[in-house]
């Protein structure tokens, strides 16, 4: 093993160790220790020795640099942890919308005495900032290795950003710093522009996150972004290797000269990371690219694991947070899963088509060499990368082989032509809508794929399924013990199909085990939000799917309905359109099959209309509740599903529709409606008894009324609540419901809430 490789790695495992270990102090004793060992290295001999010395020492100050770090650059941040101050910062980056209020801006500070840091500012009123503003601001600072405001933990400081701030007031622009480093971002910003003006709206979003990485407005998308990730190409539109190795590629086609292309193609590259905000993905590519390019200049070979391990060093030393960055560890596993597997598996393939005259005479060479080598790119990058995703993701994307092969000849072929379109407007506008109505037919083709295989019943299983991670185990052992046999290609068919097949019979399985204990009520633990799931026979409805905390509401549904083995939804029911109620119904619409959306009126709701279109390209009916709907399941089935129409005035919440099941579960779900709605529900329905009561308002004490719990006296109350500030559930509902004796549930402290027939949870 190369002496770098030895050092990258167990430095990277000390900072790895570093990042969770608890006590501070345990950093230098640790570093110590390995320290300390490396000495027992002299008692051995030759490589032995040096591995043994270089491996410990390397250990020895990854802790020590984690500990040096943290303390010179960190800790005089995470000082600020909860204070509110008035500062001035500086404006890195253009502001973007949050999906579910208010905006986001990155930016920088400086502390007396310290190294400027970057923060990541939330405001709620909309402002004209630009990179290069000095702006005059009062928040309150926190650490984002402990909360990440709506941001995946530790995805912010593993980029370099120690705290967050939430700003109270306006931000008042008072200087402007010109420097030409926040000249990348400028022009990163045009570009966008641009391919918003020559590439069609239903499309331009795509080409922004796939050719700069700006992913804010792909986010948006709720139904593209979930195909994505469904069909295993979400990576497309995260700039890593890939697309570095695209545009690499691209300029050695136009700079011939091996010497001219490490001359123009180095500083072409940094530019292009700092475009696309020196991601960690991104920077470890392009480092890794730039050790490549200097070879020649150096008389030295191209070697890929070298390279790969400088990249992760100069990473690491960089920002030791890098470590516990999702995207550097798919983008590591996938470049190591390249370099060690794909030759072998292309040349392995090949040699067995060859091999073969009948192969040999119908497959026109330059077919087989394409299709051989995107798939053994394919599997090499999978290799390492599906078990991550389980880790990380908690889902793994069984058609992405598939999926992956079907595009990357596509991807190959927008991503430099998106480029050439965008310098073309600069110059001629006309000649770069030429070019871009190719690039946007090709993408076009792309988000087809993802949409189409998507829609695929178990196209994804999620790492909760013990019988599916199960099987992931053993095809990983019976795959890594082949080549260990030296087994032929001929030879992996079999197990190929073995796995196959016990992966069909799985998912044959899943569905069939929920056949007993069906008939129940689920609220789901989507934090501060509300989704109920009904199951009654093979009848299945979902109530309210969002949330104003969870990452993707939709997305814990859809996990919790394939883990009980429902693939579609019979009745969708919105009492309303708030997002902690409907911003994940998006998400399902485009994972799963829904016959019908039961809706009150939308009076305008832009998020209201948004849904209806999508489901309306989906082939799902619409009902708008205007009047009581009674839905009687039949066929040995007792249930019957009321949905009452809105019952208040002014604002959502009080014109929002309400369900009750009766069956073997009795349960009411009114979603945010206020006390005096809540009354006018009992004016004008003849409620029975509950079993449970769905808390509304999430526990708010302007819910849950005395008149509507003396009324229906029920059993249990689940009250729907995560983290938030609005004080819910107030102490006042909780009193309530322990006046009357019903058993409390809160999703918060319990998770998933399921109540069954008898009574039970």
């Amino acid at each position: 093993m190369r002496k770098l490789a030895i050092i990258s790695f167990y430095f990277a495992v000390a900072i790895f160790l570093s990042k969770y270990l608890a006590a501070h102090e345990w950093l230098l004793i640790c570093g110590g220790i390995a320290a300390v060992c490396s000495l027992a290295g002299f008692f051995f001999t030759g490589n032995n020795r040096k591995r043994i010395i270089i491996a410990l020492l390397a250990v020895a100050i990854g802790f020590l640099w984690f500990w040096t770090y943290e303390t010179i650059f960190v800790k005089p941040y995470f000082a600020l942890h909860e204070e509110t101050m008035a500062t001035t910062v500086t404006i890195t980056d253009y502001p973007v919308a949050r999906r579910t209020r208010g905006y986001r801006v990155d930016a920088s500070f400086r502390l007396d005495g310290q190294r400027a840091t970057n923060v990541r500012l939330y405001f709620n009123n909309e402002a004209e900032l630009k990179p290069g503003d000095i702006v005059e601001v009062t928040a309150q600072f926190q650490r984002t290795d402990i909360t990440s405001d709506g941001d995946r933990f530790d995805a912010l400081i593993s980029r370099g950003i120690p705290l967050s701030a939430r700003v109270s007031g306006n931000l008042s622009v008072i200087d402007f710093d010109n420097s030409i480093r926040y000249l990348p971002k400028r022009v990163a910003e045009a570009v966008a522009q641009r391919i918003d003006e020559i590439f069609p709206e239903d499309i331009s979003a795509f080409m922004q996150a796939l050719l700069m990485g700006k992913r804010d407005k792909l986010y948006s998308d709720t139904s593209l972004t979930s195909s994505l990730s469904t069909s295993g190409i979400i990576h497309i539109v995260s700039v890593s290797g890939m697309h570095i190795a695209f545009l690499m590629g691209f300029l050695a086609q136009i700079i011939r000269s091996k010497k001219l292309f490490s001359f123009y193609g180095i500083p072409i590259l940094l530019f292009f990371m700092a475009m696309t905000g020196f991601t960690p993905a991104v920077s470890r590519a392009g480092i890794m690219q730039i050790f490549l390019l200097c070879a020649p200049l150096f008389r030295r070979e191209r070697d890929s694991i070298t390279s790969l391990s400088f990249a992760l060093l100069v990473l690491l030393i960089l920002n030791p947070f890098a470590i516990a960055s999702v995207g550097l560890h798919l983008s590591f596993s996938a470049t190591l899963g390249i370099i060690l597997f794909t030759s072998k598996i292309r040349s392995t393939v090949l040699d067995s088509f060859r091999s073969n005259r009948r192969f040999r005479k119908k497959i026109p060479r330059a077919t087989l060499n394409f299709v051989t080598s995107n798939l053994a790119t394919t599997i090499g990058a999978l290799i390492f990368t599906i078990p991550l995703t389980a880790i990380h993701f908690g889902h793994v994307s069984i058609i992405a082989p598939l999926t992956n092969l079907l595009t990357i000849g596509a991807v190959s072929l927008v991503f430099p032509l998106g480029l050439v379109a965008v310098l073309f407007s600069f110059v001629i506008p006309i000649l770069g809508s030429i070019v871009a109505f190719p690039v946007s037919q090709a993408a076009r083709y792309i988000i087809y794929i993802a949409r189409a295989f998507a829609t695929i019943p178990f196209s994804i299983v999620y790492s909760t399924n013990a019988h599916i991670m199960l099987w992931l185990a053993y095809v990983y052992v019976m795959f890594s013990s082949l080549p260990l046999l030296k087994a032929r290609f001929r030879q992996y068919i079999l197990p190929i199909c073995i796995s196959l097949m016990l992966l069909f019979i799985l998912i044959l399985v899943t569905p069939l085990s929920s056949i007993v204990d069906t008939n129940s009520i689920t609220v789901v633990d989507v934090g501060q939000g509300l989704s109920v799931v009904v199951t009654s026979d093979d009848f299945t409805m979902v109530v309210d799917c969002g949330s104003i905390t969870a990452n993707n509401p939709g997305e814990i549904v859809h996990e919790f309905l394939m883990n009980i083995g429902r693939t579609s939804i019979d009745l969708l029911a919105l009492t309303h359109f708030h997002s902690d109620h409907s911003n994940g119904v998006e998400f399902l619409l485009s994972r799963m099959s829904i016959s019908v959306l039961a809706i009150p009126d939308p009076q305008g709701d832009f998020i209201a209309y948004g849904i209806i279109e999508l489901a309306r390209s989906r082939g799902t009916d619409i009902i708008y509740v205007t009047e009581t709907l009674s839905i009687e399941l039949g066929d040995n089935n007792d249930t019957t599903i009321f949905l009452y129409p809105p019952m208040g005035v002014g604002d959502s919440n009080e014109q929002g529709i309400s369900i009750l099941t009766i069956g073997d579960v009795t349960a009411l779900i009114t979603g945010d409606m206020a006390s005096s709605t809540e009354r006018a529900l009992l004016r004008f329905a003849t409620l029975p008894k509950l079993d449970v009561l769905v808390v509304g308002h999430h526990g708010s004490r302007h819910s849950t009324s005395d008149e509507l719990l003396d009324a229906l006296m029920p059993d249990i109350a689940v009250i729907p609540v995560g983290r938030n500030s609005f004080g819910h559930p107030a102490q006042e509902v909780l009193d309530r419901l322990a006046r009357i004796g019903a058993v409390v549930y809160r999703t918060d402290e319990h998770g998933h809430v399921t109540i069954r027939a008898p009574l039970k949870t």
